[in-house]
């Protein structure tokens, strides 16, 4: 079978690239022919991927809201689409299916709409919107992170068959060491933005240290909102305390060096750090925003508060802390949990799906 997937920027080392490396590889290793498409960067990536995938840059600018450079998105798809003669093409992000009305309904290929955020978000873009609402018009599957945003969609579009979930797999990371059995560290991982809750954090860290001064917070990440997040800090007389780490191309050693995980986020689709943190055997202090934490540690290898509440946020890091026995038992949890998001496992949901879509009725199965 081949198949073709659609990116923005295959360069960037977000969790959506990640993952789109991880099952493309997969499928490639079951024999599939892959082709992974860049529509705004290079066609490079800094995840591993199989030899036998072929990848190219389109070298297009983006949308910005302007007709005739979506015109030109629209235009560069459907030509690589017909040069590539592909089975199934996978457009990563439902916001590029905005860009595919006018020729999606006239092609032999099967178009799958890959859903990466929960559907009470746009993340501010109306063609996120516009590509949704196209995407259960015209798609012949919508994959979604969760089963809980399978039925928001459900639910809003009045859709069953033609959407599901699969869950995203945990990255291929070295074997986990023991380091982190003596830390003192919390660790947090996510771009510095308002998505992620940091300014929650650093509230909540605050009355953390006050209590424990020895213990260390690290942030590993980048975004906007680096300089006010380093302002809040200083101004909360954390400069000691806390430590922004910036981009690391090796933060399985963040993970292996940490005593316990903590997630601040105000929403998500499937966040790929606490897949990543249960997989080395993190316990973890969670926000229950809407979508993925609350699927993710089921079965007690995390805690989970509500949104914005740091006082929470605090108490149960608080609580791990001088639990030590607790963290042991949490940690052994988060290993076994993490065994559901194996690569190998979603990749043959993936391919259930891929078969059901040109031998049968074309749903996504929902991965539990």
């Amino acid at each position: 079978m081949k198949i073709l997937f659609v990116v923005g920027n295959l360069s960037s080392d977000g969790g959506t690239e990640r993952v789109t490396c991880e099952i493309a590889s997969g499928l490639a290793r079951s024999g599939h022919e892959v082709m992974i498409a860049s529509l705004f960067g290079p066609a490079t990536s800094s995840f591993s991927l199989e030899d036998s995938i072929t990848t190219c840059c389109l070298n297009l600018k983006e949308a910005r809201g302007g007709a005739r450079r979506s015109l030109g998105i629209s235009s560069a798809l459907l030509t690589k689409v017909r040069h590539q003669q592909a089975d199934v093409v996978v457009l990563v992000d439902s916001i590029l299916f905005a860009f595919c009305a006018p020729w999606a309904p006239f092609q032999r290929a099967r178009i799958i709409c890959w859903e990466h955020f929960n559907l009470a978000t746009d993340h501010g873009s109306r063609l996120r919107s516009v590509g949704r609402s196209t995407a259960v018009r015209l798609a012949d599957a919508i994959v979604v992170l969760t089963e809980r945003d399978a039925e928001a969609w459900r639910a809003r579009y009045r859709i069953r068959d033609k959407v599901g979930a699969i869950w995203n797999p945990v990255p291929h990371f070295p074997k986990p060491s023991e380091e982190g059995a003596a830390s003192r560290t919390v660790l947090a991982v996510g771009r510095l933005t308002e998505q992620k809750g940091f300014d929650v954090l650093l509230n909540a860290w605050h009355k953390v240290v006050s209590v424990h001064p020895d213990w260390r917070l690290r942030i590993v990440g980048w975004g906007e909102d680096e300089n006010d997040l380093k302002a809040q800090a200083w101004t909360l007389g954390l400069s000691d305390s806390v430590v922004f780490v910036g981009r690391t191309s090796q933060v399985e050693k963040e993970y292996q060096r940490a005593a316990l995980y903590v997630m601040s986020s105000r929403w998500e689709g499937l966040p790929m750090t606490l897949l990543e943190a249960q997989s080395f055997g993190l316990p973890v202090v969670s926000t229950d925003c809407e979508t993925g934490p609350a699927e993710i540690l089921a079965g007690g290898s995390g805690v989970l508060v509500d949104v914005e509440d740091d006082e929470a946020l605090a108490r149960e890091i608080r609580d791990l802390i001088t639990d030590e026995a607790r963290r042991r038992e949490m940690s052994l949890l988060a290993r076994d949990n993490a065994a559901r998001f194996d690569a190998d496992t979603l990749c043959g949901e993936w391919q259930l799906l891929l078969k059901k879509l040109l031998y049968g009725t074309g749903c996504a199965h929902n991965a539990k």
